[in-house]
């Protein structure tokens, strides 16, 4: 357990460095500048600088801080000497009785230094100490607490540990103040016999002790904090028995000060006296008691809300300490619930487990949807959701594909996959499709909560660094998009070399991009969802990922095998994948990755369906395979345009939108001018 010495070493100020510096090499400048007269007459002088730095080290440092720069001086003397007689410049007098007297003041200085030192060291020691159990005290265990926390926000892990004796002043009644001392000496004892040295525990004041846990999460400070109370329990004190509540909290990021932490450890502490006494709770979670370990369920009582104020040290007396609430202005505002105002969903076939998140979670603060099965959890993809939590063992398809398809459609949105204890494999499947993170069935409320605290930091930090990395300055953004304008050039050359390579798709971007903005013209209210301009450049670039497809498979004449047809269905990942870093924007993306998916589901890479498809990426569908449609292929003949027209009509409501059959069917006459090549050029405009 770090002690009190750690806090209080006594450093050396820069500036009594410096001057120290300048006192050892004063005399040799002196030695070179002064003109031999002036040496003769002063030069027992010269050597006095050196006399300084003794006085000075002994101050901060003791008789081991004089003996080290005595021997500087000897030293720096020693050399001032040599370089006089090397220039052969008058000798500095310095007789042997005077050296020998500077030589015991100095010693004498040293030796009252170190009793000065010793003395504050002692005094430092009691303001950092209780006297009675000789644990680190309030002040110690704040300053502490202070430093940790200052590398919490680093990223190091940080809990608070709050213990107050149950009944102690009914025990001191009965028993006397003699044999409540020895009870706080005795669980003192225990503290200390439980606590890393890394760590630190001390008295906050009366009954009330604290633990700062560094390096410790929920679940280990949860241990360490049952640890200490079973050993009350186990332990014969000196008259009667005693047992003792803890309150546990763990840093979030959402804390600003140390304030926060300690309310919130507690507000624990104060619900474990609330739940009956020696028992341990955390904040945000139920309860722990040695009857009911099996029985941990959701909790929603936590306290929060409230203006934040800024304090110097927590403001609760430690009389106050566990004996009632915290105010709400000083919990932590997200911590209180964890994902107030998030939302969550959740896709598990087992309605217990299903049940069980969906209730913990709304009394956490979110906002959560379910799903039983893949493509219901698909289908509620229209909208993004902070975290979705879904189970790898569904009916049906496996949850791997929703994993896939949520970080595909929505890449910021954080997966924790769900699996049984034996399915350590499909665990691994389940990372390596896109999830952020896993728990083993059956799991605690408590590992799922770690695991949603990490999930929303993670999550936090993504938008903090794409907020931090958005150009600021006009020029700023200027050059944005010239680097962009760049890209884009580079992205068409692409795509033309291309239809290079497939004469089928001679003039196909261009004729999609035309279609799509013809749509999107006739979408009415519609329209104002929709960025004309990248869906535009979207559907010009939709296709760049056929670069990473052979030239074979693209122009085959008879049908494709299975894994051609694999091969060819990879390129609107290999699009996106390649687009991704190089243009930010939503809308070129999603026409990109998802032109081929379908309403129905059955589309490709993901299997999105419904208005889980973004609206960009539909239109561009229906462009696309009109255009498909209408051009000769390798394998087929081009169909009239009615026809394939008539075509379209039939698919709306199965694997295209419905929704855009109004908007296709008003533009037609424009559609067919654009197929037929007339006018192309001017309708591809963006107006």
């Amino acid at each position: 357990m770090s002690g009190p010495e750690n806090a209080i070493r006594r450093a050396i100020p820069r500036k009594a460095t410096i001057a120290t510096i300048v006192a050892f090499a004063l005399p040799i400048v002196l030695v070179l500048a002064l003109p031999p007269r002036t040496l003769r007459a002063y030069g027992t002088l010269v050597l006095l600088p050196i006399a300084f730095p003794p006085f000075v080290y002994g101050f901060y440092r003791g008789y081991r801080g004089t003996l080290l720069a005595l021997a500087g001086s000897i030293l720096a003397g020693s050399i001032t000497l040599i370089f006089t007689a090397a220039l052969l410049r008058p000798l500095p007098e310095v007789t042997a009785g005077a050296a020998l007297g500077y030589l015991g003041l100095v010693l004498g200085v040293g030796w009252l230094s170190e009793m000065l030192h010793r003395e504050r060291e002692e005094a430092e020691n009691l303001a950092f100490t209780d006297l009675l159990t000789h644990l680190p005290n309030r002040r110690h265990a704040r300053f502490f607490l202070e430093n940790e926390f200052a590398a919490a926000r680093r990223g190091r892990t940080l809990s608070v540990v709050l213990f107050d004796l149950d009944h102690f002043k009914n025990y001191n009644d009965r028993w006397g103040h003699q044999a409540g001392d020895s009870a706080l000496k005795s669980f003192a004892e225990i503290l200390i016999q439980n606590t890393r040295r890394m760590n630190l525990s001390g008295r906050f004041g009366g009954e009330e002790f604290v633990s700062v846990l560094a390096g410790s999460d929920g679940e280990g400070a949860l241990a360490f904090a049952e640890r200490v109370r079973q050993a009350l329990r186990n332990t014969t004190l000196d008259r009667g028995s005693l047992t003792v509540s803890a309150g546990v909290a763990t840093f979030h990021p959402s804390m600003k000060s140390p304030d926060e932490l300690l309310a919130a450890a507690d507000h624990a502490l104060y619900r474990a006296k609330g739940a009956g006494r020696d028992c341990v709770a955390m904040f945000g979670r139920s309860i722990l008691r040695e009857t009911a370990d099996a029985d941990r369920g959701p909790d929603g009582n936590a306290a929060g809300g409230g203006a934040r104020i800024d304090v110097v040290d927590y403001p609760r007396t430690p009389q106050e300490i566990g004996k009632s609430s915290p105010p709400p202005s000083l919990l932590p505002d997200q911590v209180t619930k964890v994902a107030s105002g998030r939302s969550i969903l959740v896709v598990d076939d087992e309605d217990g487990v299903r049940t069980l998140l969906q209730k913990y979670l709304e009394q956490e603060g979110a906002e959560v949807q379910v799903a039983v099965d893949v493509p219901a959890g698909i289908g509620l993809l229209n909208q993004e959701f902070d975290v979705v939590i879904s189970d790898i063992r569904l009916p049906g398809q496996s949850g791997t594909e929703l994993i896939a398809a949520a970080k595909s459609r929505w890449p910021d949105t954080e997966v924790i996959a769900v699996t049984g204890i034996n399915d350590a494999g499909v665990a691994a499947e389940a990372l390596t499709a896109g999830a952020n993170g896993y728990l083993f069935k059956p799991f605690e409320i408590a590992s799922l909560r770690n695991e949603l605290v990490e999930a929303l930091g993670r999550r936090d930090a993504h938008e903090v660094a794409r907020t931090n990395t958005a150009p600021q300055t006009e020029e700023q953004r200027q050059r944005a998009d010239e680097a962009r304008q760049v890209l884009v050039r580079g992205a068409r050359a692409l795509v033309e070399a291309i239809e290079i390579r497939d004469p089928y798709a001679d003039g196909h971007a261009e004729r999609v991009s035309a279609i799509s903005l013809a749509i999107a013209r006739n979408l009415g209210p519609e329209l104002s969802r929709i960025d004309l301009e990248g869906l535009a450049l979207g559907c010009e670039l939709h296709d760049v990922g056929k670069v990473g497809i052979p030239a074979p498979l693209l122009v085959k004449a008879g049908p494709l095998e299975e894994d051609e047809r694999r091969e060819i269905e990879r390129h609107p990942l290999i699009g996106r994948t390649l687009l991704s870093p190089l243009l930010g924007n939503e809308t070129i993306l999603a026409v990109v990755g998802w032109h081929h998916e379908r309403w129905d589901g059955s589309g490709y890479p993901d299997g999105l369906m419904g208005e889980t498809i973004p609206l960009a990426a539909r239109i561009a569908a229906v462009a696309d395979v009109l255009d498909a449609l209408t051009r000769p292929r390798a394998y087929r003949g081009a169909q009239d345009f009615k026809t394939a027209a008539a075509h379209l009509i039939q698919a709306f409501g199965t694997t295209l939108d419905p929704g855009l059959r109004p908007a296709f069917e008003a533009a037609t006459p424009e559609l067919q001018a654009i197929v037929t090549d007339q006018h192309m050029r001017e309708t591809a405009g963006i107006s």
